[in-house]
C-alpha cells in the first residue's frame, strides 16, 4: 500500500514539475521571438548593405553593360567585315568609319547597317578622325603611312608617310625585312587650337619596341600630296601591345586597349596612368564612343561589339 501511495504522489510530481517546466520554456520562447522580432530586420540591413556594390569600392571591372544577351548581344556587323582591326565614330556624318586588316574601309550606322565600302590597298589598322575638318585618317601597318581621306569626296587627299627616327636613332620604330612587320596599330587625333597644325597625333607601335608616341603631321603647313610625319615625343607610359586607342576631349585622357592582355588603361596626356581595366572582347584593335556615350570596339577576330560605357551612360 504504501508502494503504491509513493508512485502516486511521484506520478503527480513528475507532471506537476514536467508542466510547469512546458510552462516556462514556452515563455522564454516567446521573449526570444520578440527578440528575434526586434533584431531580424536590422541583421537583413547589414547583410543587404555588405553585398551591396560600392560605387567608391575598387575594381579592376570596366563599367559597361550589354544591350543584349551578355557575351553575345553586342555584335553590330551586319556585313561580316572579316578582321576589323580599328574604327571611329564620325561626329558630323554620325556614322562610323570601319577599315579591315584586307584594305577595305568600311561607312556603317551606329546599328551596322552598310552604307557603303572601299578598296584602299594595305594593311588597314587604324582609323582616327579630325573632327573639326571632318576627315578622316588611316594607319597602313608596316609601311607606317598615314592617309588622309575624304569622307565627302570617298577618296585618298594625302599621304603622310612616318619618319621612324628619334633621338638620333634612325630606325626607332624597327623595319623589318622578310617578316611580318608589328608597325604602327592605333591612332588618335587630339585637337588643339593653339596648335600650329590644328592638333597632333598619338599612335600606338605593336611592338619594336611597343611605346606610345606623339606625331606632328603637317595637316596645314603643306599642301603637297606627300609631307613627312615626324615623332616629337616618345610616352612614359609601358603597355605591351596598344592596339587600339581613343581620345575624350571632356577628360583629355587617352585611351588604351591592349588586346594582348585584355586591358584598357586611361592616361594623361603625358603618359601618367589615371585607371586601369579588364576590358571585355577579344583581339580588340578598335575603340570609340558615339555622341551618345555607347562605345564601339572592333575585334580582328571577327565582329563589332556596342556596349552601354556606364562612364559615359548612367543606367
Amino acid at each position: 500500500m504504501s508502494n503504491k501511495i509513493f508512485w502516486l504522489l511521484t506520478e503527480k510530481f513528475l507532471l506537476r514539475f514536467f508542466s510547469v517546466f512546458c510552462y516556462k520554456l514556452v515563455l522564454i520562447w516567446q521573449r526570444e521571438i520578440q527578440t528575434m522580432k526586434k533584431i531580424l530586420p536590422w541583421f537583413f540591413l547589414v547583410c543587404l548593405v555588405s553585398c551591396s556594390q560600392d560605387p567608391q569600392a575598387p575594381t579592376i571591372r570596366f563599367p559597361y553593360q550589354w544591350l543584349g544577351t551578355p557575351g553575345f548581344g553586342g555584335n553590330i556587323d551586319q556585313q561580316n567585315i572579316i578582321e576589323p582591326s580599328g574604327l571611329c565614330f564620325h561626329p558630323g556624318r554620325k556614322t562610323l568609319f570601319v577599315v579591315s586588316d584586307e584594305g577595305w574601309l568600311y561607312e556603317i550606322t551606329t546599328d551596322g547597317a552598310p552604307i557603303y565600302s572601299q578598296r584602299i590597298p594595305g594593311d588597314l589598322e587604324a582609323v582616327a578622325i579630325n573632327p573639326r575638318t571632318g576627315l578622316v585618317y588611316i594607319i597602313i601597318e608596316g609601311d607606317d603611312v598615314i592617309l588622309e581621306y575624304d569622307p565627302e569626296r570617298r577618296e585618298v587627299s594625302r599621304r603622310f608617310p612616318v619618319n621612324r627616327e628619334f633621338n638620333g636613332d634612325p630606325n626607332f620604330l624597327q623595319k623589318h625585312e622578310g617578316q611580318y612587320d608589328n608597325g604602327l596599330e592605333s591612332l588618335a587625333f587630339v585637337p588643339d587650337e593653339n596648335h600650329p597644325e590644328g592638333g597632333t597625333f598619338y599612335a600606338g607601335n605593336q611592338w619594336d619596341p611597343s611605346c606610345i608616341v606623339e606625331l606632328l603631321v603637317p595637316l596645314k603647313s603643306s599642301q603637297a600630296w606627300q609631307a613627312e610625319a615626324r615623332i616629337i615625343r616618345v610616352l612614359p607610359f609601358r603597355i605591351d601591345d596598344p592596339a587600339a586607342m581613343m581620345y575624350d576631349e571632356e577628360t583629355r585622357l587617352l585611351h588604351l586597349v591592349s588586346d594582348a592582355d585584355n586591358i584598357l588603361v586611361e592616361i594623361t596626356l603625358d603618359g601618367k596612368l589615371v585607371k586601369e581595366y579588364a576590358f571585355p572582347g577579344d583581339n580588340q584593335e578598335g575603340l570609340s564612343w558615339d555622341d551618345q556615350g555607347f562605345l564601339y570596339i572592333a575585334q580582328d577576330s571577327g565582329g563589332i561589339l556596342k556596349v552601354r560605357d556606364l562612364r559615359k551612360i548612367k543606367k
